[in-house]
């Protein structure tokens, strides 16, 4: 619905949007207000009211947007091979968070952002289910929905410790981290339980 949106109504959106990451990146996100937004935007005040209806609702755009296109990205990368590769889907994963590593920052950095953090391991444990058939294990007495949340809150803590430590090693390194710690240790402890 947005993509259908008047190309300057666009541009102020982007424009509310960049001003609150940078004010966030600044300063606690409660001490952010309506003004300091529109005039990092360099728009109205009443600008602002035509577009959100609050900071809250504006910050809950900004990451919703950025975790659902981390989703399509996965979900992409996954159809592409055909079969998952954990290490790829790993690298990948971490080259993306390293672009949008400011609007991942305030996802761990804002605790008004906890119900956007639980909606976003929902929506991980959903991709795993979807996509890691060796969860799949009928002998197994661990259930697949609390192995598919385990990778998904163990990816969220790794992404997390990689951003407080300025995202080193490199991406590619937590492919193989991601890999090894989260992906195999969980199948491991499917099948063979």
């Amino acid at each position: 619905m947005r993509s259908k949106e008047d190309p300057r109504v666009r541009k102020t959106r982007r424009l509310l949007r960049d001003a609150l990451v940078s004010l966030i990146l600044e300063k606690n996100y409660t001490s952010v207000s309506i003004k300091d937004i529109t005039a990092r935007a360099d728009v109205a005040y009443i600008t602002f009211f035509r577009h959100f209806e609050s900071i809250d609702h504006l910050l809950m755009e900004v990451l919703d947007d950025g975790l659902a296109e981390l989703m399509q990205q996965i979900e992409a990368s996954t159809a592409q091979t055909g079969t998952p590769n954990p290490e790829v889907e790993g690298k990948f994963i971490f080259e993306y968070i390293e672009q949008k590593s400011d609007l991942f920052r305030i996802l761990f950095k804002s605790q008004s952002v906890t119900p956007l953090r639980k909606k976003v391991v929902t929506s991980l444990s959903a991709i795993y289910q979807k996509t890691c058939s060796p969860l799949y294990n009928s002998r197994s007495c661990i259930p697949v929905n609390v192995a598919s949340n385990h990778i998904a809150t163990s990816l969220l803590a790794l992404i997390e410790w990689w951003l407080d430590n300025m995202m080193s090693p490199s991406a590619s390194q937590m492919g193989k981290i991601y890999k090894n710690l989260i992906i195999d240790s969980t199948i491991g402890a499917v099948t063979s339980s």
